[in-house]
């Protein structure tokens, strides 16, 4: 455990600040829901897609489990089939493409997250490790389902993104947890460093997420509010906030 996982797992415990809880108390379905609406109201001006449709995807991303029953009340619509016939349309033109589960791996025996950056000064040395990943990624799939969790020495990696990306530079990122740092060390050697030469790895360790799979984790940032104290906010702070999001308090 790093100095900072012992921090965290003091403050879990600690007293949060008044308001801090007060605000939480606070926070209900009614008020979630005009959240909800204020975002889509804001997005439909940007994107294809119109305000209730918006609603929903939000509303799902949010929580999967919501009803249609509760999706058609956000709508102003008359019953929870309405909701449905939404839905199905998001399906149909493949917005929508699956409802899912979100895992907290460390409670399963996957304590350790982490991300490798890899790259390298040849393109040919960067091409080779992706063809080796798209190829491992296919015989994997083919032969034992689309969740990929790879053997080490000594337990597992559990891979949750990989993403071939380019900008100012070139590079692959992968992310994922792993049963030990000893499994993580292993992935990066024997899956990634010897697929090709002249790749470099960097490796980082995750301490904490306070934004995951799109949305704010709220136990982690009622953690990380009271570490820096982030409800005594000046003016200025604040002012500097509402100017960033201006567009969505308009």
């Amino acid at each position: 455990m790093n100095a900072l996982s012992g921090v965290l797992s003091f403050v879990r415990f600690r007293k949060l600040p008044t308001n801090m809880k007060q605000s939480r108390e606070f926070e209900t379905a009614d008020s979630r829901a005009h959240h909800v609406k204020t975002l889509a109201q804001a997005l439909s001006q940007k994107i294809a897609l119109d305000e209730k449709e918006l609603i929903i995807l939000l509303s799902l991303l949010e929580d999967a489990k919501t009803s249609n029953a509760e999706l058609a009340e956000r709508l102003g619509l008359s019953d929870g089939n309405a909701a449905a016939y939404h839905i199905k349309r998001l399906k149909t033109r493949a917005v929508l493409t699956r409802h899912t589960i979100q895992i907290d791996w460390r409670k399963v025996g996957f304590p350790a997250d982490f991300i490798i950056l890899a790259e390298s000064d040849e393109k040919a040395a960067l091409l080779a490790l992706e063809r080796h990943l798209v190829l491992l990624q296919d015989y994997y799939e083919k032969h034992f389902g689309n969740v990929l969790l790879l053997p080490t020495s000594s337990g597992y990696v559990l891979l949750r993104d990989i993403s071939y990306c380019y900008g100012d530079k070139t590079m692959l990122v992968i992310a994922g947890s792993a049963t030990s740092d000893l499994d993580i060390a292993f992935f990066r050697e024997n899956y990634i460093t010897r697929a090709s030469e002249g790749i470099r790895t960097t490796l980082m360790t995750t301490r904490y997420r306070s934004v995951d799979n799109f949305v704010i984790q709220s136990g982690v940032l009622d953690t990380l509010c009271a570490i820096f104290e982030a409800t005594g906010a000046s003016e200025e702070e604040i002012s500097r906030i509402r100017e960033l999001l201006r567009p969505t308090i308009k």
